[in-house]
């Protein structure tokens, strides 16, 4: 009926039959099928539009990171844009922040430089010829999702309190894992500023939560009743989360005490996780050099392969098969979470 009515393309069904296509393109995001594992990679071309339009090429410096961060010195220095340039900034700003929903290793970086859409600035632009020049050395990006049997969902959930040099807002960032794969990932900038580190905590927790009953619920759609796991690395946002109001508190909004209600029935757990092995950290954190390699050696082990994308740089690639051997347990399995990533 829609044919007689409409020019359409048929892509084919993907799966494992022999009449199956083992690869397709879904809002020009490659899904391929295989034996062994399912691949997601992300739009290749909003990568090489970005590059292109920042006149960037190979004779240009890899950065190792998506992005660093300012000085404050630099941002009290910061001049606006002319207003002709406002425009041209804002089309990348978005393209970026399209590119990151499937980049973890962005989304950080993506999110700072949308905050600037209102009045851009020349620190701004740094860093989004930063992220370009990162992207000259990480084009592409392949999660793969090997087939496995999952028990429930777990979400993580970290932030960066007064992280912002500028507003000294919070960063909330988490992830939700259904068994060992991830299958969602943000990094927000909390909407007010926090008196303490567990009131940012806490805030963290309640999106988490709310992502995972969401996640929960579409499970449910499916016919499965998943349990749902909440993990965070605050102490103090745990202990709220499983209390009864506000106690000494006087500074929480009281609209996110729903947690404990949810708690207290039993609707999510919530868990307590080392900070250094929080997979969350990925989303409330910029980067940095010295975290790949040195503070962050535990998280790189245990973390879900294709969030470490985040923190090997460039040159630790070329070693990502000896470390996966030296992570191998006695019975030759990889220990921690099972996706992969594969930089083109």
């Amino acid at each position: 009926m829609l044919e007689a009515r409409y020019e359409l393309r048929k892509g084919g069904r993907l799966g494992p039959g022999d009449d199956d296509v083992k690869e397709l393109t879904v809002l020009n995001r490659i899904l391929r099928w295989t034996p062994e594992v399912f691949e997601n990679e992300a739009d290749p071309r909003q990568g090489e539009k970005l590059i292109e339009a920042m006149r960037l090429d190979s004779n240009c410096n890899v950065a190792a990171t998506p992005g660093i961060k300012p000085l404050l010195e630099q941002l009290e220095k910061d001049v606006e844009l002319p207003p002709g340039s406002h425009t041209d900034f804002r089309g990348l700003a978005a393209r970026a922040n399209y590119l990151s929903a499937d980049r973890i290793d962005l989304q950080f970086s993506a999110k700072e430089i949308c905050r600037f859409m209102s009045a851009p600035t020349e620190t701004s632009v740094g860093a989004l010829k930063r992220m370009g020049r990162y992207l000259l050395g990480h084009m592409r990006l392949v999660y793969k999702y090997p087939w496995q049997e999952a028990a429930g969902i777990d979400v993580y959930s970290d932030t960066d309190w007064s992280g912002c040099p500028r507003t000294r807002r919070s960063t909330s960032g988490g992830c939700v894992m259904f068994g060992k794969h991830v299958i969602r990932t943000w990094s927000s900038t909390q909407p007010s500023v926090t008196l303490s580190s567990g009131e940012a905590e806490f805030y963290g927790l309640v999106k988490a939560a709310g992502a995972g009953l969401s996640h929960q619920s579409i499970m449910k759609d499916f016919g499965y009743d998943t349990p749902v796991r909440v993990w965070t690395d605050s102490s103090a946002a745990a202990g709220i989360s499983t209390g009864s109001g506000l106690g000494k508190l006087r500074h929480l909004e009281t609209h996110t005490l729903w947690v404990q209600e949810k708690v207290r029935t039993g609707a999510i757990q919530v868990r307590k996780v080392r900070g250094y092995v929080n997979p969350a950290r990925c989303d409330s954190h910029r980067p940095t050099f010295r975290s790949q390699h040195v503070r962050h050696r535990g998280l790189v082990r245990t973390l879900p392969v294709a969030i470490r994308a985040c923190f090997l740089a460039p040159q630790a690639r070329a070693s990502r098969t000896q470390n996966q051997a030296q992570l191998a347990s006695r019975d030759g399995t990889v220990r921690g979470f099972r996706n992969c990533y594969a930089w083109g």
